[in-house]
């Protein structure tokens, strides 16, 4: 017997994509802004998750930007994926703005 799979509906075409790049992904070094968003990152289960995505459509890719795919949004049924100003803003930041911490935290932490 095998582990049920998650069920997830599928992403939409604006979903994959996210929203627009930032400046500071426009001009700033990738590479340099993951590491950083990784040593920042406050929210345990992003710790050591950033990562530079760029996504294949057909014979070209979309431009490589920072995202985090994270399994408590998956939890609670959203986008799994986030991308820059919500990981700066609230992943390294303050997680508790977090709806799926929130969620995580109602579910699992004895208060």
């Amino acid at each position: 017997m095998g582990w049920p799979l998650r069920q997830l509906k599928p992403m939409t075409v604006a979903e994959a994509f996210g929203p627009p790049l930032t400046r500071e992904e426009l001009v700033s070094n990738l590479s340099d802004l993951e590491r950083r968003l990784n040593r920042e990152m406050k929210c345990t289960a992003g710790k050591n998750q950033v990562y530079v995505r760029s996504l294949l459509m057909g014979g070209t890719t979309t431009r490589p930007r920072v995202a985090l795919k994270c399994p408590l949004r998956r939890d609670i049924k959203l986008p799994a994926e986030v991308f820059y100003e919500h990981i700066r803003d609230v992943c390294c930041t303050d997680p508790e703005q977090c709806e799926a911490w929130r969620a995580f935290k109602d579910r699992y932490v004895v208060t």
